[in-house]
Formats: C-alpha cells, structure tokens, sequence
C-alpha cells in the first residue's frame, strides 16, 4: 500500500528523531525538533513521544511502519526480538486492531511480516498468557491488549490474570538474573505471571489514543512494566504528552482521506431534523449513480436516545417505526446496539447489501468505520447521556481515499435536533475537537458552496512561479545528478564500524557507553538471545531488503554489499557480523548516502563549471491553498489572504518584512515544505525549501531561509546557505539568497530595502 505524503513525512520525522536520540537523548533530541519542552515527569528516562493524528488518518498503518524504526535504530539490541506490547482503549478497538494485524494478507500484517522477516507473533492478552520463552526469543511478539486488562489496582490485583502466578511461563524465569523490578509474592519468591514476562523483556510499548490515559494509576501501570521505549498516537493529546509529530487535518483532506467540511443543519423537532437526513441521503445516492467505475450507496447514521424507565425517549423503536411509515423498505434498515447487532457478518461495502440506514444509540462510537457512512441524525438533544460528539467521527472516512468530481460526495452531512443553531455548532465542534478536527472544518447548511476557513486565496493577482534549477529544460533532480553511468560497486567499499556484542552467537543486550546517549541502567535487559547465525549469502540477501535505495540498480547495490562484507570478513567473523547486523546495517547506509552525495556533489560543480544549469520557471503558486494552522495576524503583502502558523522568531521577521518600512516589496509568500511549488535542489537527496519568497517592485527575487541561533553553526545550515546562494548565482543579478537569523535581521532588512 502506498503511503500517502503526511504519512511517510511521519515517519521520517519520527526516524530523524530517532537518530538524533542516539546521540544526544530524547529530551534534547525532542526539542531539537520541535522547539517545544520535552515532559519526563511520567516516564522519567524512558523515551516517550507521541503522534497526533485526526481520526481517518490511519494511524494504525503508520504505527505498524515506525515499529520497524523504533526496533532498528533505538532498539536495535535486541534483534527484532522480544515483546510490543499494544495497548487499546477498549475491547472493541482492541478486536480490530487484532484482526488487523493477525491477517497475513492485511496490509499492516504484511508491513511489519517484510519488516521483521516473518518472524512476528501477534496475540490477543489472553492468549499471551501461556506464551513461551521461545516465541519471545525467536520472534517479535505483539501483545495487544485494553488497558483495562493492565490496569493494576492493589485491591482488586486478583482479578488481573496478567499479574497473576501461571506455571505455564515457568521456564521464562529459569537461568536469569534477580533483578529489583520483577515483582514478587509475600515470600519475596518471584511471581511467574505474564507481568513480569513483559518486565524481563523490556518491551516496545504502542499506546493507542493515548489521551484514555488520563490518571496517574495508568501511568503507574506502564511505568512499572519496565518500558523501553513509549510511543502513543492519539487525536487529542493530553497534557504531558511529548507531540512530536502534528498532523493537521488539512493534510487528510489534501489527500484526500477523508470528507471535509462536514456540513451542518440543525433543527428544534427532531422528525425534522430525521427528514432532513433522509432527503439528503437519498440526494447523494441519486448523484452516485452517475459515478463511473466506482459503487457507493450513501448510509446515514441515526442516533436514538438511550431508553428511561422514567421519561419518553426517541428510542431506537421509535425511529424504526418512522422509517418504516416513511416507506423505507425493512431491509434497508440495520439496528446497532449494545443488545442487538444486525452488522454482524455483513459487508457494507457488498453490492448485495441493502441496507442504508443504521440505528445505534453509542455502540457506533468507536471500532467501526465504513467510508460509505455519509450522514448523521442525531435526535440526542443537548443534555442527554449520549451527544453527538461521541459518534461523529464515524462519518469523516472519503470512499477509496479519493475525491470525487461531484462536490458533494466530498462533504459529511450532520443533522441534529437542538434548541438553536449554536447549541448544535457547540456540540459539532466538540466532537470534532474530539476526533483532531476543529471548528474551521465545518460549514453551515445554507453556505454548502462555501470552502472552509482553512481555504485561502491570493490576494495579489499575479501568476507567481519561483524559478527552480534547471537542467536544460526539465528540473533539476537528485537522479540527474547521480546519472545512469554511476555504479556503486566501482565505489571503495571499505570502511570500520565499532561492535557491541560478543561473539559467540549470543547477543549481550546492554548499550556500551562511548559517545552515544547511554540509558537508564534500570532499563536494561539482563537476558540472551540466541541468535540465529546468518550465512554471507542470507546476511547480503537482509542488507539488501534493509537498505532501500531506490536510486540504484539491485544489482549493483548487491555488489556492493558483497565487496564491504567481504573486507569486513578480513578481521571479523560471519558470526560477529551476523550477531551485529543491525549496526552494520546503519554503518552501511551511511557510507553508501556519503558516496552519493559526494558523486552528487562533484556532479553539479561540473555542470555549474559548464553553464548548463539555470533557473526556469514551471508552475506557478496555486489560486488556493489549505493551511494547516492560520496565523490569527493579517499581512498587507501576503501572496495570500493568511499564512500557516510560525514560530515566535519567524512571525517576529514576516511582521517587519511586512510592515510599510520596506516600501519596495511587492509581496512575500511563506514557502510550505514538500507542498508549495518551490524548492531547491542541491548534492543532497532531500529538497531545500526556503522558508520565505519576496518579490519587490523592480521583480527582484528574494529567497530567506531563517534559522535559530542554536542551528547557526550545524552542518545543514553551512549546506542549505550554501546551495542558496548557488540558485541566486545561477539567476543573475535579479536573484537573491540570505540565510537570516536574530543577530543578522537588520542587516537582511536592510538589503531586501535596497533591491
């Protein structure tokens, strides 16, 4: 399954992270990233991050993705063995994450199988209870479990089968060391229960919405199984999570993933508001007909009120009956309650299904998604036990993840019964608050043509395209300056790299203190693992499959691997160099990126020796973009009417390049990375985005790239400065590069006013 942008740009985020860890820690490594404070309150040294992802987002594929990472890099010591241990908020979402990802043909299955080498065991809690020592040491085994099932409450400790003694693991606990944090009984005997399985395995801990975690006894709970690492992805973080990835809900609707805005009808009789929704379904179903290669049959929600013994209710019986007198066929009517489920082995998605309206009180509210679920009519007025909030996210998933041509069918229709308008809005915005959305994804009824406040326009109508380097008269690529002649196997492919284990088969799981960040001594893992030992053949065929550069033939990238294997082979043993492929892996990545960025590098100062690179335009800035976060402030010489959010440095710089000082700007626009139409391209594979374009009167081009003091003095600071002023070199005297930054600001200001 092929990523979609924001999904691939966390994970790299998260890998970067990772690396940065190594060396400095996650404390500095986070607010390296994100320029925020890193919270270590809960979880002390262990690292501990969290993703923030709106619902439909796919959080659980890109969770099966960063496993690998997290493995790879940060844990690598254990050799893609041990225990995840992945904790739902609920038994419902707990089957389906189960489901997910014991299906060898699901997509996240086959993710994390091709990662680890189809060495994965998945388990439910219960059936982790009589997990053997050998699946622990021969696999990657993923515990998926509800908190609930954790939640270690003394009084009630009995009634936790995790906590309790189970000879069944006996053997997890022969030959290993005493150790402070395996729990033990009144006797100080260590108890075998699968707790301290876990304990003695360091585990991975995958924590799905993260926000259920609210109480310290939660936090209580994981701490003490003894984590190695904690990463949570949730829409709603709580407060002490470490946000280290933000995904906006305008990046899902970018591409595509889900049906923004939701639009919104309120009315005071709830017969009305139920009219409404049928209306609106049986429109969307009539415009689906006209669909070409694609079925969809709109479906609309209906939320009752919940049954009292001592008040009259809309309850799910009541609108049954109204359906019904509305000659809605019976068939077309599915019920979805605590007591009653007629969704139980039916295929929505089906041509042969029927059914068009769903009734359901709350047992929609989680563990249940079906993108062809349009519309909701909500009869729960204000006050009831169950609001529409809490259901409301069932309706956002966009069909094949793809927009349609008819508008539409790219919108989620709401109908709820209230006193007024705004109690209806209060609660929308609720729940999409609830869900990672906000009250800019919403529309009124009577404004359906209207976009979403995070839509904007230019305000400069002018048909604006930054020049890009260009190699005769196509964009410059990284490709272009690798070219179809360079072999990596020609390429010196000796080098050292240090080893952290022993060599008798038998990795040693402990981190060796040399200049990398050094854990926690409580976090170590006191156990051996049994290595299978590769052959030079099986070792190739791994680093192969490792080591993704897309760029090269396999073949040649084969080589490669086979000529540095061989030189390391030359003072190591195939068993050290198995025990520490993991290491090898990284050392070979890192010299394999150096050479081509330094064939790269000496590419481009020939085709700049040569003149054959220039500056050309190709496509202009868009009519309208989606922000992520708007800046509330207003710019007179904004491209467009608002701009994305920036940090405090940032915004204090556009607001005086904005002011009526620099009278000689036309106008300026914020460059968004990997989603504006500008870059450049350097020696290095990743794109350069300059942070901002100014375009003055006498249609001078300005790029301005602005970096904190802290970064001044990096290695990516010295090469984004420099491959900037290549691009103004390139563009004669009508371009121009500054890199600005808080002790050079009136300096740039100056310039900018001069040209």
């Amino acid at each position: 399954m092929k990523l979609k942008k924001y999904q691939k740009n966390s994970i790299e985020a998260l890998e970067s992270f990772l690396h940065e860890m190594q060396k400095v820690g996650p404390k500095y490594a986070f607010m390296g990233a994100t320029n925020d404070p890193y919270q270590d309150e809960a979880f002390g040294e262990v690292p501990f991050v969290c993703v923030k992802i709106p619902t439909g987002g796919g959080k659980t594929l890109i969770a099966s993705h960063v496993l690998e990472k997290i493995m790879s890099i940060t844990l690598q010591e254990k050799l893609d063995r041990g225990i995840v241990l992945w904790f739902t908020p609920s038994e419902a979402i707990k089957s389906q994450t189960l489901k997910k990802l014991k299906d060898k043909n699901d997509w996240h299955r086959r993710v994390i199988d091709e990662a680890f080498d189809n060495s994965v065991r998945v388990f439910s809690n219960e059936e982790a209870i009589s997990i053997g020592r050998r699946d622990v040491e021969d696999n990657l085994c993923i515990i998926v479990a509800s908190l609930e099932a954790f939640r270690k409450q003394k009084t009630l400790q009995k009634k936790y089968k995790v906590y309790q003694e189970n000879g069944a693991l006996l053997d997890h606990f022969q030959n290993t060391e005493e150790v402070d944090y395996l729990e033990k009984d009144e006797e100080g005997t260590v108890i075998n229960s699968l707790a301290n399985v876990i304990r003695l395995s360091n585990p991975l801990v995958v924590v799905d919405e993260g926000h259920k975690i609210k109480s310290s006894l939660s936090i209580e709970f994981i701490s003490d199984l003894n984590p190695s690492f904690i990463i949570e992805y949730t829409a709603t973080p709580r407060k002490g999570s470490n946000v280290l990835i933000n995904v906006h809900a305008s990046e899902l609707k970018d591409e595509e993933m889900v049906k923004i805005p939701i639009v919104l009808e309120s009315a005071t009789q709830w017969q009305k508001s139920l009219e409404q929704g049928i209306t609106q379904r049986d429109s969307l179903e009539k415009i689906t007909k006209k669909l070409k290669g694609e079925y969809i049959r709109p479906i609309a929600l209906i939320q009752a009120q919940p049954k009292s013994k001592t008040e009259e209710k809309i309850t799910v019986e009541k609108l049954k009956e109204y359906l019904i007198e509305r000659k809605i066929p019976e068939d077309q009517i599915a019920i979805k309650t605590e007591d009653r489920n007629d969704l139980k082995g039916v295929d929505l998605f089906s041509k042969k299904c029927k059914f068009r309206y769903i009734i359901t009180v709350s047992a929609l509210a989680e563990g249940w998604d079906c993108s062809f679920a349009y519309v909701l009519v909500s009869v729960a007025n204000l006050g009831a036990k169950v609001a529409v909030e809490q259901i409301i996210g069932r309706v956002i998933r966009m069909p094949e993840a793809k927009r349609k041509k008819e508008e539409e069918l790219n919108r989620s229709y709401v109908f709820t019964s209230a006193r007024n308008f705004n109690e209806a809005a209060t609660q929308i915005i609720s729940g999409l608050e609830d869900n990672g959305y906000s009250k800019y994804d919403f529309i009124k009824s009577d404004s359906k043509d209207k976009s979403t406040e995070l839509e904007v326009k230019k305000t400069i109508k002018e048909d604006f395209a930054a020049p890009f380097i260009a190699n005769g008269k196509e964009k410059l690529y990284f490709e272009d300056l690798i070219g179809d002649k360079f072999q990596l196997s020609k390429q010196d492919s000796k080098f050292e790299f240090e080893i952290h284990y022993d060599n008798d088969g038998r990795a040693v799981i402990d981190i060796k203190e040399d200049d990398r960040w050094i854990r926690g001594a409580q976090q170590s893992l006191r156990l051996r693992y049994e290595d299978k030992n590769l052959t030079k053949e099986e070792l190739v065929q791994w680093l192969d499959k490792k080591l993704r550069f897309t760029i090269l033939e396999q073949s040649d990238k084969v080589a490669f691997i086979q000529k540095a294997i061989n030189h390391q082979l030359k003072s190591r043993s195939m068993v050290e160099l198995s025990v520490n492929r993991h290491l090898l892996k990284d050392r070979l990545s890192d010299v394999i990126s150096q050479i081509l960025e330094t064939h790269a590098k000496s590419k481009l100062q020939s085709l700049v020796k040569n003149k054959v690179l220039k500056l050309k335009k190709f496509e202009p800035f868009p009519g309208k973009i989606t922000l992520k976060q708007a800046v509330p402030s207003e710019f007179n010489k904004n491209l467009y009417e608002r701009i994305d959010k920036l940090n405090l440095e940032e915004q204090g710089f556009v607001d005086r390049l904005d002011l009526d000082t620099l009278p000689n700007i036309k106008f300026w626009v914020r460059v968004r990375e990997k989603k504006d139409p500008f870059y450049i391209q350097g020696w290095r594979k990743d794109k350069f985005y300059p942070d901002f374009i100014v375009v003055t009167k006498k249609d001078e081009i300005i790029a301005i790239e602005w970096k904190g003091e802290d970064r001044l003095s990096n290695d990516d600071t010295a090469y984004k400065e420099g491959v900037g002023n290549l691009w103004a070199e390139l563009g004669g005297s009508k371009y121009h590069f500054f890199l600005a930054h808080n002790k050079n600001e009136e300096d740039v200001l100056r310039a900018v006013k001069r040209l």
